[in-house]
C-alpha cells in the first residue's frame, strides 16, 4: 500500500479551472465522500463563500452540481459559510475513480493558498493516477510514502471509513466538552445511519486505545 501527497500552489491553482472554485469560495473543504460513482463523487463540503458569492455561483462551475444543504443545516446564504452537498465531476476526480483500490482521503481543502490532497492505494494504481494527474493538472510537489514503513502510524490502525468518520466527528465538535453536536446530528450531517456511525466510532475508539496502550508498553 502506498500513500501520496499532492500539492498545488496558489499560482498553479489560479491558472487552472480549479480557480473557478476559488473565485466563489475562500475555503472549499471536502469533509467526506458520500457516494462514489464512475461519473463523479458526491461530496459533503464545508464552504466559506466570498462576500458577493453564493450557491448559484457555485452551481455555475461546470464540473460541480449543488445537490442541496446537509440536514439539519440550512443552505448558506450569499457571503456566508456552511455545509453543502455537491456532485464533483472534475476530470481529476473521475480519473481517480477509474483506478481500482485507489482512495482520495478526506478532508482536504481547496483554497486561495492552494490545494493539497492525499491518495492511498496499490502502487500500480497510484502510479497510473500520478501519470494522469501530470497531464490533467500537474502538481507542484509529490511526496510518496510506503505506508508499511511508517511506524506507530494511526493510518495502520484505522480503516479508511473509520478514519473518515472520526475526522467528521472531531471537526464537528463531537469530542469537545461539552459536545457541540449530538450523535443524531452527526448521523444526519454525515449521511450515515446512526447505528453504522456508532459502530464505526466505537471500533475506531477501541482500535486507538489498543494502539496507544501497546505503543506505551513496547517502550
Amino acid at each position: 500500500m502506498r500513500e501520496v501527497q499532492l500539492k498545488w500552489n496558489q499560482v498553479s491553482v489560479s491558472k487552472s479551472d480549479i480557480s473557478l472554485i476559488t473565485d466563489v469560495a475562500s475555503v472549499f473543504e471536502v469533509v467526506a465522500h458520500l457516494e462514489v460513482t464512475k461519473d463523479g463523487v458526491r461530496q459533503l463540503v464545508k464552504i466559506e463563500f466570498k462576500d458577493d458569492k453564493g450557491v448559484d455561483d457555485l452551481n455555475n462551475v461546470p464540473y460541480l452540481e449543488v445537490e442541496g444543504p446537509m440536514n439539519p443545516y440550512p443552505m448558506p446564504e450569499v457571503g456566508d459559510e456552511g455545509y453543502v452537498v455537491v456532485w464533483n465531476r472534475h476530470p481529476l476526480s473521475v480519473t481517480a475513480i477509474n483506478f481500482d483500490s485507489l482512495h482520495v482521503i478526506p478532508p482536504y481543502v481547496i483554497g486561495e493558498d492552494g490545494v493539497q490532497i492525499t491518495i492511498r492505494g496499490l502502487p500500480e494504481g497510484v502510479s497510473g493516477f500520478l501519470k494522469a494527474a501530470r497531464v490533467i493538472f500537474p502538481p507542484d510537489s509529490v511526496n510518496v510514502v510506503d505506508i508499511e514503513e511508517i511506524q506507530d502510524s494511526i493510518l495502520k490502525v484505522l480503516t479508511p471509513k473509520q478514519l473518515e468518520v472520526a475526522v467528521i466527528a472531531v471537526r464537528s465538535g463531537y469530542y469537545e466538552n461539552p459536545r457541540k453536536i449530538s450523535k443524531k446530528e452527526l448521523s444526519e450531517l454525515s449521511n450515515i445511519p446512526r447505528s453504522t456511525l456508532q459502530e464505526h466510532l466505537a471500533k475506531a475508539e477501541a482500535a486507538l486505545v489498543e494502539w496507544a496502550v501497546n505503543t506505551h508498553l513496547s517502550k
